[in-house]
């Protein structure tokens, strides 16, 4: 299962990967969608829907299959990067509860 942390996260490594095929400016042309939408999309603040997904990654000049691929990707990346992040904390979690370490205090 993708969180929508995970979507925006992978997103915007999509988006700045497509930038390096092309502009935003013409990505944006070519989609059918305004710039500011492509900079929204980039800073993850976006989700675009399946249709603009797809023009965007045309619009790069890039197969959709590769597109989808790398998207997938990632996701994947993301994903796993997500999953160290609350392992992470569960192990933190348990370190305080046998009171191997104590909790930090904030200035």
């Amino acid at each position: 299962m993708f969180d929508d942390e995970v979507h925006k996260n992978a997103l915007k490594e999509f988006i700045a990967f497509l930038r390096t095929r092309n502009t935003q400016k013409n990505i944006a042309f070519f989609s059918d969608i305004s710039r500011e939408y492509v900079r929204h999309l980039g800073k993850g603040e976006k989700i675009p829907t399946i249709r603009i997904f797809f023009n965007i990654i045309e619009a790069a000049g890039i197969d959709l299959k590769e597109g989808l691929g790398i998207y997938i990707d990632f996701l994947q990346k993301q994903k796993m990067a997500l999953a160290a992040d609350h392992a992470k904390g569960l192990e933190y979690v348990k370190k305080l509860k046998s009171g191997k370490i104590r909790p930090k205090k904030n200035p």
